[in-house]
């Protein structure tokens, strides 16, 4: 049962922080948001929260989550001294980090924070920016199954259903898996999709049989997702958004060598996943141009 007293502090309003904050508040949660760029929460503040002007005026949220873009970010969030959210939220507090990012990251801020008092799990979502908007988020969680059980409520709001999957770190390792598999479909389906153009075939025909057929997938009954994805994103035109795709394939590789384990589609895949968004970046300007 969620308190609406309870104060949850939110930093990170990109693609899917926003939404996850909206969710937050719909769930009876007053939410304190916070992001570099505080022209990102307006539409949050819209919605009711408050903007905290430094992380220091997360101090009295119960818990926090973390919806930055990669491991960099969040290391220099949670541990830069004192005035990282580590030092600056009070003992007691929960750390959500749902960042895709590597494991030992996660660790690495645990460690920190449990010398302060300050908890941290790891619940990475999958569900994409849409379901986002409706609560209806997928959520892999690491930790300790009793934090993970205090964060019920949190969950509830944001998600339609939210796994433990084991020790610290096993969020991140299960999103990180969970992106081999909806990245190498995706890129399959952009290479599929590129043979059908050539015989001149339409894609959305292929899209809409393939729905029924072996080739049945999330990427392809969604195909069109993704396209507008690029389009809409802040990034489009710089080269961040490449990196913003390809990096949760370059951890996985990365994974894969500290494990000693042979990722060899997911290599090739961190390779091409990026010229692969151009071309359909550029198949998709005119739209681009049509729509501004």
């Amino acid at each position: 049962m969620i308190e609406s007293a309870e104060k949850i502090g939110f930093v990170g309003l990109g693609n899917i922080g926003t939404p996850i904050a909206l969710s937050l508040l719909r769930g009876g949660f007053q939410v304190v948001v916070r992001d570099v760029r505080k022209e990102a929460a307006a539409e949050c503040i819209a919605a009711g929260a408050t903007f905290a002007a430094s992380n220091a005026d997360l101090a009295d949220c119960t818990m926090v989550g973390v919806a930055v873009v990669n491991d960099e970010q969040l290391l220099n969030l949670a541990l830069t001294p004192g005035t990282g959210l580590v030092d600056s939220v009070a003992p007691g507090t929960t750390i959500i980090i749902h960042s895709t990012v590597l494991p030992k990251s996660v660790i690495q801020v645990a460690e920190a924070a449990a010398a302060k008092g300050v908890r941290v799990i790891d619940a990475q979502i999958s569900g994409g920016d849409l379901r986002a908007r409706e609560g209806d988020l997928a959520v892999m969680v690491g930790g300790p199954k009793e934090d993970f059980e205090r964060c019920a409520g949190y969950f509830d709001a944001m998600g339609r259903r939210a796994v433990h999957m084991g020790a610290l770190g096993s969020g991140a390792g299960a999103k990180i898996a969970v992106q081999m598999m909806t990245f190498g479909n995706w890129i399959a389906a952009m290479e599929a999709m590129r043979l059908a153009r050539a015989l001149g075939i339409e894609e959305s025909a292929l899209a809409d049989l393939a729905t029924d057929a072996t080739s049945d997938s999330w990427v392809i009954r969604t195909w069109g997702n993704y396209d507008r994805l690029l389009r809409e994103h802040r990034l489009n035109g710089s080269p961040d958004l490449f990196r913003m795709f390809d990096k949760d394939l370059f951890n996985a590789v990365a994974l894969g060598r500290e494990l000693d384990i042979e990722l060899p589609l997911t290599a090739v895949g961190s390779a091409v996943l990026a010229p692969s968004v151009k071309e359909r970046l550029a198949m998709l300007a005119p739209a681009t141009t049509t729509a501004s």
